[in-house]
């Protein structure tokens, strides 16, 4: 499984971990000591007539299932990114709005089931509200690169992420619902619905203070700036790799956002093939640059001259080698695209 999170452990991610060891910690709390206060997290969409808004606002910051709260954790993990990407008082302030948008929107469904007359069971407890939003920003930004096959079908890095999602969302009618107003809360977030963005954030002072108060216990290093040696085991030189897959797809995340004028990151097709959970459609750019003889690549290389060094530098510091990087531009004629997609092949 490759996360697409750029560099490995929880560096520029302290709420990310917190929200990781409160999950786990609670759990076993609630699963173990304290399983007689089970009810305290129970609610239906009776919720108005029992006066239940407690138990729903408390539902949303426990798990009581074990595979809700290992899928969550995994997705949680991979979604760290967006904590590096908005900063963590940002990231706070997403969680905390999408969570209070899809309580609201919880609400407005129950109301009408109740006109209906349509009765469900109780609702699932846990950071679904805070997990499923973050989809949102990872369908929008994060781009399809194929890594492997699968009975001759591409499997993207994206996949298992989805997979798990599935998982939680089709375990009950009542998760669906839930699962499906996170969603729309996610969407409404990034619309900025209302100046919703604004109006719902972590005040600065909150942010200052906490970051005084806790911020050198929740630091973690920034793994790939350690100086060690090369893996000497399968497992490490594994993982060094993976590493290297993630930095090259975030690079070629942002040089697409910078070079692309489009409305989301098209996919890099490594591998040929439709993909899983996203068609994977070659621009007629890309598809010309493909189909040129090796001596057309070679005047194309030879005719641009030197390379741009700006482009150099971007990737140097994203952790590319600066010789592969040269050779990479020359051979894509300056293309940032074509240049990712050809170091991503020497892999």
């Amino acid at each position: 499984m490759i996360a697409l999170a750029g560099p490995a452990g929880f560096y520029g991610a302290p709420a990310t971990k917190v929200l990781l060891c409160h999950a786990i910690i609670t759990y076993f709390l609630f699963a173990f000591p304290l399983q007689h206060f089970h009810q305290l997290f129970h609610y239906n969409q009776d919720v108005f007539e029992k006066r239940q808004f407690k138990k729903m606002l408390v539902s949303k910051l426990v798990f009581l299932e074990l595979p809700d709260l290992l899928f969550s954790a995994v997705l949680f993990y991979n979604f760290r990114i967006f904590e590096r990407r908005f900063g963590t008082r940002k990231f706070v302030s997403h969680l905390l709005s999408t969570t209070i948008i899809a309580s609201i929107l919880e609400l407005l469904v129950f109301a009408v089931l109740n006109r209906l007359e349509i009765q469900l069971g109780t609702m699932p407890s846990g950071l679904f509200s805070m997990v499923f939003p973050l989809f949102v920003p990872f369908f929008c930004t994060i781009p399809r690169v194929a890594i492997m096959r699968v009975v001759g079908v591409p499997v993207t890095g994206k996949t298992i992420n989805y997979i798990l999602g599935l998982q939680m969302a089709s375990a009950e009618v009542e998760n669906m619902l839930v699962v499906a107003c996170a969603l729309l809360a996610g969407i409404l977030w990034r619309a900025n619905f209302l100046k919703v963005q604004a109006m719902l954030q972590v005040p600065v002072f909150v942010a200052r203070a906490f970051e005084y108060c806790l911020g050198r216990f929740l630091e973690s290093p920034d793994l790939q700036k350690t100086s060690l040696p090369m893996g000497a085991t399968l497992e490490l030189q594994q993982r060094e790799r993976l590493d290297r897959i993630e930095q090259q797809m975030m690079a070629s995340a942002i040089q697409a956002s910078r070079h692309m004028d489009i409305g989301r990151p098209q996919p890099i097709n490594v591998a040929q093939g439709p993909g899983i959970f996203g068609n994977v459609v070659r621009r007629a750019g890309q598809a010309q640059a493909e189909q040129q003889s090796p001596d057309d690549s070679g005047s194309a290389s030879s005719s641009g001259g030197a390379v741009s060094e700006d482009q150099v530098q971007r990737f140097v510091e994203m952790g590319f080698n600066d010789a592969q990087v040269r050779q990479a531009l020359r051979f894509a004629n300056n293309n940032p695209r074509l240049a990712t997609n050809f170091l991503l092949q020497d892999m």
